[in-house]
């Protein structure tokens, strides 16, 4: 688990933005996922594989996470205790006070501040723990473009944010639902990890594999019906 790129923190780009990586001070992140009303959460599925990342000792000796804010650590504390929660009603608890914590900090922080991104981060976690991996996907396309602003492309935090996307996209298991976020998340994995990295033969790998069912459906059902005389 530790050295699973969806590590747990404490704490839609869209594909134009990828396609100029290099000018990341004038982007805008697109909003994130609007929360929705708390429901019976479903069972998590198993966190997907993805090409491995650094360890999180490795992570942790380039990427120190930002204090915990104190107005805000007994939150904070909540939601992350809840990762490993087995009840359905206590990760429902922490999905509301991560959305309270992300209005909070984000008024006082801003958008583009560390602790504002790795609580959004959180929102993140617990949508992928309860089973809507695409909005968990949506979540970390957001904060990857927030710390490509912030801190850039190369910086380990976006790397590590950008294959979190991948690996919660590659969960979805309802093409509908993947099929519509694939160009963005390529477009994302290009730019961050560059297109001949594993990241990005993982995905075109899956959209391969997700066109072909419906491209042998359409087939089907444009071939001629014979007519017997």
């Amino acid at each position: 688990m530790e050295n699973d790129p969806l590590y747990r923190p404490w704490g839609k780009v869209s594909s134009a933005f990828w396609d100029r990586p290099d000018t990341v001070t004038d982007t805008q992140p697109v909003s994130p996922p609007r929360p929705t009303k708390a429901g019976p959460a479903p069972k998590a599925a198993p966190e997907p594989r993805t090409p491995r990342s650094a360890t999180t000792t490795e992570r942790a000796a380039t990427n120190p996470a930002p204090e915990i804010p104190e107005a805000y650590r007994d939150g904070i504390l909540f939601v992350t205790s809840a990762f490993t929660a087995k009840e359905p009603e206590t990760l429902q608890r922490a999905i509301v006070e991560a959305e309270r914590l992300n209005q909070a900090m984000t008024a006082e922080y801003g958008e583009r501040d560390a602790r504002t991104i790795n609580v959004r981060e959180m929102s993140g976690w617990l949508a992928h723990l309860t089973g809507r991996h695409a909005d968990a996907t949506r979540w970390y396309l957001h904060t990857v473009g927030l710390l490509s602003a912030l801190f850039g492309n190369g910086d380990q935090r976006t790397r590590d944010s950008a294959r979190r996307a991948v690996a919660t996209w590659l969960a979805i298991t309802d093409p509908s639902e993947a099929e519509p976020l694939a160009p963005t998340v390529l477009a994302m994995a290009v730019a961050v990890d560059g297109e001949g990295s594993d990241t990005v033969r993982v995905v075109h790998q899956r959209m391969e594999s997700t066109s072909r069912p419906a491209a042998t459906a359409q087939a089907s059902t444009q071939q001629p019906t014979s007519v017997s005389t």
